[in-house]
């Protein structure tokens, strides 16, 4: 098929995967108390936190081709992540999120993240280091790949958190940059669905990947309900 038909697939199955989560519907609806927020941040940063090594792996492996563009597209989503274009790096954000909550960095140390959120980063950086199809499926696709018609996640989590639950701006920043980031970097990897997603063989390598990931990150999400006070 083509890239077009291709993409156009992966679209059809993130949409019919996508998680039904009653943490993220109570957090949309300002419903979240202060510890089970702090216990979801506690938790997300062990996704957080590996993002960058596993991107650099994953750019590492780029293969050869006549368009120079495509690198630079691609590079800017890790110079974001490392903030050499504007911001701050984002997992100091990250950091500065959880001090905003509350949570002081070695508490955070010393908790024990959900298995779920533990094989969402295990997925993404296993692909990553596998090949550079199989981290654009895991990577470019299944995290930055924005649905169409589909609100985009950074938005909504940034919109509650900023509607319900009294943080200040600095806190915020963390999500504030990823709804500004997130239309570019998804159009970056459907770029390279161009060129590195043509034949067959790619296209499978692609979809696997992409698959798994999209599969792994539903249960992170869906996982984070066991988070909630009972």
């Amino acid at each position: 098929m083509s890239p077009r038909e291709f993409l156009d697939e992966c679209y059809t199955f993130k949409r019919e995967h996508a998680p039904q989560s009653a943490f993220m519907r109570r957090l949309m609806a300002g419903k979240c108390s202060r510890a089970e927020l702090q216990r979801w941040a506690k938790d997300a940063y062990y996704y957080t936190e590996p993002a960058v090594p596993t991107i650099a792996a994953w750019l590492s492996q780029a293969p050869i081709v006549p368009d120079r563009s495509i690198y630079k597209a691609l590079s800017r989503n890790l110079a974001g992540e490392m903030g050499y274009i504007r911001e701050a790096e984002h997992f100091e954000l990250y950091v500065q999120f959880l001090d905003g909550l509350g949570v002081p960095l070695d508490e955070v140390k010393a908790y024990l993240p959900l298995a779920s959120t533990l094989g969402a980063a295990a997925a993404m950086g296993y692909f990553c280091r596998s090949s550079f199809e199989e981290g654009l499926g895991a990577f470019g696709l299944a995290v930055e790949m924005q649905v169409p018609g589909r609100a985009a996640g950074a938005q909504v989590i940034y919109d509650a958190l900023k509607s319900y639950y009294d943080l200040d701006r600095r806190t915020l920043e963390f999500y504030e940059i990823h709804v500004e980031a997130e239309d570019e970097h998804g159009d970056n990897a459907m770029k390279a669905v161009e060129w590195f997603a043509q034949t067959s063989q790619q296209q499978a390598r692609v979809r696997r990947a992409f698959r798994w990931s999209v599969l792994a990150h539903t249960a992170m999400i869906e996982g984070f309900d066991r988070l909630l006070d009972v």
